[in-house]
């Protein structure tokens, strides 16, 4: 939490205890550098904000530390007539200045809906819009608080639902209740967890995703096929980071994209293609339907693994092919060699593709030359098979890279899954 309080700039606290977003605005500021300054504008009277701050001295030991580093403006007494009086030209160019005052690198608002609660029209919208719009641009933070059982911070929720970084609300609604969860509204923030939802009739694509996705604590994984989640829609919600969808049957079209923006606002959308190819012409039609991402059928995983990494912004998986103790290492192994990289790749749920082809006259020095780089193999001559281990791979994009650089035809090579190994080598 405190890297992405760090990067945000626009942050929203609902509740309906004045108390809790008072102590929270300053369990915020705590989270901050210590030459960071707030300047906390409210619109609750003066005595009742002292007898808060009472309270929440009492109860937060840094206090005195963060107190001296805030400044205070009450909302006056006279203000619907000041309003009235100077108009809001007034207003928009007060609000502005203040972010370009150099003093102040926050800038919290307790308790907005209630200095709007009988003048929020659009122009006062687009005047917040403007102010939100200078925090960024001077990179400083605002942080607004509101009560979302009035009706005036309902709208503000719906005003900032797509323009704030994160928002804070009460799990309960019990007064004197403080317990606040974090959402990220923001790709440049990073999520407790990651929540990907795969849409798939393809089992390969299933054990694709299980594999990478496995013993992974801060990665919620689920796969579905479509209908399932035309029966039960609840599965893909608002927290939902990353649809991917490859159905062989129906084609990913406008209203299925509709629908999953609706439901999933912040989600990116990838599409596993059946096609071999995706013509240029292919990819802008995509993005101009809502799709972020296009793969051909014989994509590359590493690359694809990445993309999904930059999305949920943790390189899980590429963190722990870079460690593979193996890597660099000759690629002819024998049974011992083989079954310690088996073990390994299991154990660090690296995905590969186990394949044996007959044994031909070809020499050790052209099987090097043939595979990939990351892959080995074991040779067995008893029963005249070559066993291939090739990372990062799908069987049947296996069996073309062999057919193809070893000249075997496609049907004298076959896929073996791990657990019949001791069949294979015994």
């Amino acid at each position: 939490m405190h890297q992405n309080i760090a990067l945000s700039e626009v942050l929203t606290i609902d509740t309906k205890d004045n108390k809790c977003a008072l102590a929270f605005s300053f369990e915020l500021l705590g989270e901050l550098s210590s030459d960071t300054n707030m300047l906390l504008t409210t619109s609750n009277d003066i005595t009742l904000v002292q007898k808060n701050l009472e309270i929440l001295k009492e109860s937060l030991s840094s206090f005195e530390e963060l107190h001296q580093r805030c400044s205070y403006l009450f909302l006056k007494n006279n203000w619907d007539i000041l309003y009235e009086q100077y108009g809001l030209q007034t207003f928009q160019n007060e609000l502005l200045s203040l972010t370009e005052d150099t003093h102040y690198d926050v800038y919290y608002f307790h308790r907005i809906d209630l200095f709007f609660d009988t003048h929020f029209t659009q122009k006062i919208k687009n005047i917040l819009y403007a102010f939100i719009d200078a925090v960024r641009y001077h990179h400083k933070k605002v942080i607004f608080s509101y009560n979302t059982h009035t009706l005036s911070g309902k709208s503000f929720e719906m005003l900032l639902e797509n323009r704030r970084d994160l928002s804070f609300h009460n799990i309960n609604d019990k007064i004197d209740d403080c317990n606040l969860k974090m959402k990220t509204h923001n790709r440049l923030m990073k999520k407790e967890n990651a929540s990907i939802v795969v849409i798939s009739d393809q089992e390969d694509i299933d054990y694709l995703h299980k594999t990478i996705f496995a013993k992974q604590e801060n990665i919620n994984y689920t796969y579905i096929q479509l209908e399932t989640l035309i029966q039960a829609d609840t599965i893909i919600n608002e927290q939902t980071d990353l649809i991917i969808y490859n159905d062989s049957k129906k084609p990913l079209n406008k209203n299925l994209i509709k629908a999953f923006k609706q439901t999933a606002p912040f989600a990116q959308i990838y599409v596993l293609s059946n096609r071999r190819s995706i013509r240029k012409i292919d990819l802008k039609i995509s993005a101009d339907m809502g799709i972020d991402q296009t793969f051909a059928k014989s994509f590359d995983i590493k690359e694809y693994v990445q993309h999904i990494e930059q999305v949920i912004h943790n390189n899980f998986y590429t963190h722990k092919l870079k460690n593979i103790s193996f890597l660099g290492e000759i690629q002819r192994v024998d049974v011992k060699g083989l079954m310690q990289r088996l073990t390994e790749l299991e154990k660090t749920n690296i995905l590969f593709t186990m394949m044996t082809a007959q044994l031909s006259d070809t020499d050790t020095q052209i099987l090097n030359q043939s595979i990939r780089e990351d892959d080995f193999f074991f040779i067995d001559s008893s029963h005249n098979l070559i066993l291939f281990v090739m990372l990062n791979i799908l069987p049947e994009q296996a069996k073309d890279i062999i057919a193809e650089r070893m000249k075997v035809n496609k049907l004298l090579i076959k896929h073996h899954k791990i657990d019949t190994l001791p069949e294979l080598v015994g």
